[in-house]
Parts: C-alpha cells; sequence; structure tokens
C-alpha cells in the first residue's frame, strides 16, 4: 500500500502540468508495505520519476508514512468533489476564483522565489534591554589625551565586506569607519571588584556626537581589552536611536584577575548603528590600565579622538608562568647519591595567557639550561589545547651540576602557541643570576630581570628546598646568539 500510496502522490501531476512521457522506458519500483492491499483508485499506471525507493526503512516506519499518504490521498480526493461541485453550482468567475482557491496558486506563481527574499533580507540589529538613568554629572572644559595604540589584527575576514555588520569587521580596518568627521566627548568610569576579580567599566553618556546620517546618529558603545582583538574580549551597549547625546548607564564586564591588568589597554569606541549597511565609526578613547588610578572611581570625561596607524604591540608580558625548581648537589641525599648534582624543575601551569591572535592557545612550555642549547638540553610539556590558563604539571631533571656550574648557568622557559604546522612564541623567562657573561665570555641571555635573578639566588641558597616562583612570561627576551 505504501508504494501505491506513494506513486499516487507523486504521479497526480499539477494543473497545468505536462503528462508524463510514454516514451521513457519504467524502472522496478519500491517494495509495498506487506499485508496492505492498495485501494483500487490508487493504481495508478506512474513513471520513472514518481518512484520513491523506501527499502531501507523499517516496517513500523513505512506504515507511519502510508498512513499519512492515505489520509492526504482522502483529504485530496475530498478536497476535488468540493471544487467539482462548485463548478457546477457557482457562475459568477470571480466568485467561483476566491472559493476554489484559484487566486492563491496565481499569486504564488508570480511572487519572488524563496532564496531571492533570502538574499534580500536585511540583518537584524543586536539589542541589549537596560534601565536608563539620567546622571547629574557635567562635562568639564578638558578632555584627557588618549595613549598610544597597539597593534591589531583581523578578528572576522571570511563574510562579504559588501554585507558585513562593521561591529563584526576586523577592529581597525579601514572599510567599515566611513567619512564621519569625529567629534564630542564620552563620560565613563572604572572600577576593579576584588572579591568578583571583575573589571567594571561604567558608560555612563555621550555628548555633542557627529551626525552620521540625515542629522541623526544611532549610537552604541564597543570596548575590547588590547590585544585580545576577539569576540571573546568584545563587549558592547544597547543602540540608543536618534542621539547626539546619548545616555547608557551601563556597566561593561570582565573576569580576570587584577594583576593582569598590567600591559592591557581599554579601547572604547562609539558606532553609529546601520541595520541594512556598514556601521559607522564615530570616535574612540584608549585608557593604558596598566597606568590607571584605580583609587578613582568617578565617572571622568574622555575627548573622542580620530582612529589613527597602529603601530607594533608593546606588550612587555603576555600571561605569568607558575613553577618551582629544587637543587640536589651531589651526595646529599646519603650513600652518595646522587653521583652528580641535580636541578629539579616542576613547570606547573601558565595563567592569563594573551593570545597573539585568536581567542585562546594551544600551549607548551619549552625549556633548556644554557649554555647548553642543543637537543640534550631541550625539554618540553604536552600540549594544551584552547586554553588561556593551562595545566601542565609537567617535572623535568637535569644532572651533572655543580653549585658552581649553577652561577654560570642560565635555566630558559619559553612558552608557545602550536600551530598546525609550526609554532609561534609568546613570551619567556630566563632565570640566572644576570651577569651576562658565562664562564668569563659575554652573553645575551644572561638578561634575567630582578626579580628572576631572586630566584635563582635562593635556589643556590637553599639546597634541597623547593623555591617556587610566579613570574611573567617576558616579550623582550635578547637573542641567544
Amino acid at each position: 500500500m505504501l508504494a501505491s500510496l506513494v506513486h499516487a502522490r507523486h504521479a497526480e501531476p499539477p494543473r497545468h502540468a505536462e503528462p508524463p512521457d510514454p516514451q521513457r522506458p519504467p524502472k522496478p519500483g519500491p517494495r509495498g508495505v506487506p499485508g496492505v492491499s492498495p485501494h483500487p483508485a490508487m493504481a495508478l499506471e506512474v513513471g520513472v520519476e514518481a518512484l520513491l525507493d523506501l527499502s531501507f526503512l523499517t516496517e513500523e516506519e513505512r506504515c507511519a508514512i502510508a498512513e499519512v499518504l492515505r489520509r492526504d490521498w482522502q483529504l485530496r480526493r475530498r478536497e476535488e468533489g468540493r471544487i467539482s461541485k462548485l463548478r457546477k453550482s457557482v457562475s459568477d468567475p470571480a466568485r467561483l476564483r476566491v472559493l476554489t482557491g484559484d487566486w492563491f496558486c496565481d499569486a504564488r506563481a508570480h511572487s519572488p522565489r524563496e532564496e531571492e527574499l533570502v538574499a534580500t533580507e536585511p540583518q537584524r540589529p543586536e539589542t541589549l534591554q537596560t534601565d536608563q538613568t539620567l546622571p547629574d554629572q557635567v562635562p568639564p572644559q578638558n578632555g584627557h589625551t588618549r595613549p598610544s595604540l597597539l597593534s591589531t589584527s583581523s578578528s572576522v575576514s571570511s563574510l562579504s565586506s559588501s554585507t558585513l555588520s562593521g561591529s563584526l569587521m576586523s577592529l581597525y580596518s579601514e572599510g567599515e569607519l566611513g567619512s564621519v568627521a569625529v567629534r564630542g566627548c564620552v563620560q565613563f568610569s572604572l572600577h576593579y571588584d576584588p572579591a568578583r576579580k571583575e573589571l567594571q567599566v561604567h558608560v555612563v553618556q555621550c555628548r555633542e556626537l557627529a551626525e552620521a546620517k540625515r542629522q541623526r546618529s544611532d549610537p552604541y558603545i564597543k570596548t575590547y581589552l588590547l590585544p585580545d582583538k576577539s569576540n571573546r574580549s568584545k563587549r558592547k551597549t544597547a543602540v540608543r536611536k536618534r542621539s547626539l547625546d546619548p545616555i547608557f548607564n551601563e556597566t561593561l564586564k570582565y573576569k580576570l584577575e587584577k594583576r593582569d591588568l598590567q600591559g592591557r589597554t581599554l579601547n572604547l569606541s562609539v558606532w553609529h548603528h546601520d541595520s541594512l549597511g556598514r556601521n559607522l565609526f564615530l570616535g574612540e578613547v584608549e585608557v593604558a590600565l596598566g597606568a590607571w588610578d584605580w583609587a578613582n572611581t568617578r565617572p571622568e570625561w574622555f575627548n573622542l579622538q580620530p582612529r589613527m596607524p597602529i603601530p607594533s604591540d608593546g606588550l612587555a608580558s603576555r600571561g605569568n608562568l607558575s613553577l618551582a625548581l629544587k637543587f640536589i648537589p651531589a651526595g646529599s641525599e646519603g650513600r652518595g647519591n646522587p653521583p652528580t648534582g641535580e636541578l629539579h624543575i616542576w613547570v606547573k601551569d601558565a595563567q592569563s595567557l594573551i593570545p597573539l591572535q585568536s581567542g585562546t592557545v594551544d600551549a607548551f612550555v619549552q625549556c633548556y639550561v644554557l649554555p647548553d642549547d642543543s637537543k640534550a638540553s631541550r625539554q618540553k610539556t604536552r600540549v594544551v589545547k584552547r586554553s588561556l590558563n593551562p595545566l601542565f604539571n609537567h617535572t623535568m631533571v637535569y644532572d651533572g651540576f655543580q653549585a658552581k656550574d649553577l652561577a654560570e648557568a642560565c635555566a630558559e622557559f619559553t612558552l608557545w602557541h602550536q600551530e598546525a604546522f609550526s609554532k609561534r612564541q609568546l613570551g619567556g623567562i630566563r632565570l640566572s643570576l644576570g651577569t651576562g657573561s658565562s664562564y668569563g665570555l659575554p652573553v645575551g641571555w644572561m638578561d634575567s630581570t630582578a626579580e628572576e635573578q631572586g630566584v635563582w639566588k635562593r635556589l643556590l641558597q637553599q639546597p634541597r628546598q623547593w623555591v617556587e616562583a610566579l613570574l611573567p612570561l617576558r616579550t623582550n627576551l635578547a637573542p641567544r646568539a
């Protein structure tokens, strides 16, 4: 019955369809459902194009489909009977066209195709529901000047630039800026909540913004914590329609440790929202968070600045590395053990990594004890994928040392991002006495900071004890050669 119903469903031509070609050779049809005989009226001659192979379905599934098709066939027969009676009883062609539904078939035949509707569907703006309250602050006469900018790169590039909303394009791409002259100012405050480990950017309002289109602007505010330009770093306010003096009174929040604010820059930009085209840039402000006075939580006014060419990023650090070290002198364990001095290293984890471009890092740590930079000296951890706080928990052991050798040596740790066919260094640490020379020869890698030198001195002063440290991953390691 199922096969016959399927045949009948597909064999029934539309109202103005051409009849099937009798010259086309037939092919074997699908198997029917056992135990169900077809209705006599369904026994139709069908062409090859009307047959469906449903043999892969279970008997229960085929019976369910057969029941649906049977009811569909019954409804069609009933509708055909109703229309046949109407054609015999109604003489008014206009009324008959409405009662039979012919008007709908004609309208559908002249309507746009589905793909045309999809191609012209406008973009839908992103909006947030927030409460608005009127602040009582008044802008001062002098705004703050903006600090230097950091580098950036594209975060979204796969969509067509002709339809891509400006807020989704690269942070500094020229295509989205438009030609609006920047003017006005923005008022916001910065506060760090240590209990929640949260940076709170309270955006209050803007004044005297530029007119984007037709003497109006639909402004909203977008923020990033540079150098992270990914969507993970992006925050946005709601759009304020038809206002050159919009009031936002919204708080944009970032979860991170306070120490991670060092080396970060808050980029706050104002945009005109265009639901059918590109968003237009209205101005921006950048604040170096490492130099911010966190005792000041009052809203401050900042003059909006035009976008400037971006120099290379000047990050001093891209995160922190937690590790512990222990030096065991020769024979200090009893019975002549160990036979030579051993340097034990425990790489625990990395914290608050700042990715190079994308929103995450596939991280591993590589270690050398210089001056030996051969493969025999190289040890590394496993790769921890898609994490800005990777846990390594990896131990390494270097032997053959005496205490005087450590005074001439340097333990170098570098953290890398593993890519498909290459790797890129985020930063590193060098633990040594920082003398600038090794065994009487000047070397560039004895460039430890005061903090790194302190860790190495404690290691030499406290043999057989773990010396723990949490150190910034420097980006200014001097080349070894």
